[in-house]
C-alpha cells in the first residue's frame, strides 16, 4: 500500500513520541531566529532541547497538550493547543531554560506574547513533508478545534508568518480570519482566528 492510499489516525501524543513531535513543531518556526537565539545551537541540538519540553508536562510543546496524526507506524504530523490564560504559566519554563543557557540573548523570546484569556491557542503545527497533500494538517485542525469546543472554548486562534502564504491558504479554507498582526522575534506575523 502507498503512504497515498494508508490511512491516516488521529490520537493524543504520548510522550515516546517526543522526538518526532519535536522535529515537527520546529517546521513551524522561524529558526533563523531560535538558533539566533542560542549562539553556537545546532538544529539537531535544538530538537534535542524541544523533545525535553515536549516530554515534559507544563510546557507550551507539552504532549498533554498534543494530537498527533499516525500514518502506517509513522507519526506523520502533530499539532498543540492550549488555553491562552495559561500561556505564561506553560512559557515560564521554556523562558527560564532559555534565559539561563543563553542569557546574553533570549530577552526576544521572553518578550513574546502569542494568545491571552479567552483564547484556546493553536501553538504548533507539523506535517512530514513526504505526507504533505494527504489532508493530515486538515485532520489534525479539525481533532484540535474540537478539543477545544469541548472545553468550553468559543474561539480559537494562531500566528502565521506573513511569508507562509501556504500556511495562510489553508487557514483560510478552515475558516480562520485575519485578526492584526504580531511581532515574533522580529518576524512580522498574522494573529487569526476561528469561531467554534
Amino acid at each position: 500500500m502507498s503512504e497515498r492510499t494508508t490511512a491516516v489516525g488521529i490520537r493524543p501524543a504520548e510522550k515516546t513520541d517526543s522526538a518526532e513531535v519535536a522535529r515537527l513543531f520546529m517546521m513551524a518556526w522561524p529558526m533563523d531566529s531560535f538558533l539566533g537565539m542560542c549562539p553556537g545551537m545546532t538544529e539537531d541540538g535544538f530538537a534535542g532541547i524541544i523533545r525535553d519540553f515536549v516530554e515534559a508536562e507544563d510546557t507550551l510543546y507539552s504532549y498533554r497538550n498534543t494530537i498527533v496524526a499516525v500514518c502506517g507506524d509513522e507519526i506523520a504530523g502533530a499539532i498543540n493547543g492550549y488555553d491562552g490564560a495559561l500561556y505564561e504559566t506553560l512559557k515560564k519554563p521554556v523562558t527560564d531554560f532559555f534565559r539561563k543557557r543563553f542569557p546574553d540573548t533570549a530577552s526576544d523570546f521572553g518578550l513574546v506574547q502569542e494568545t491571552g484569556a479567552g483564547e484556546f491557542y493553536l501553538d504548533s503545527i507539523g506535517v512530514n513533508p513526504r505526507m504533505r497533500s494527504m489532508g493530515i494538517g486538515s485532520k489534525l485542525f479539525a481533532a484540535m478545534l474540537e478539543r477545544a469546543a469541548g472545553l468550553g472554548f468559543s474561539k480559537a486562534g494562531l500566528i502565521v508568518d506573513v511569508d507562509k502564504r501556504k500556511a495562510e491558504a489553508l487557514y483560510l479554507r478552515l475558516g480562520f480570519r485575519t485578526t492584526g498582526l504580531r511581532d515574533f522575534m522580529g518576524h512580522p506575523m498574522k494573529h487569526m482566528q476561528i469561531d467554534l
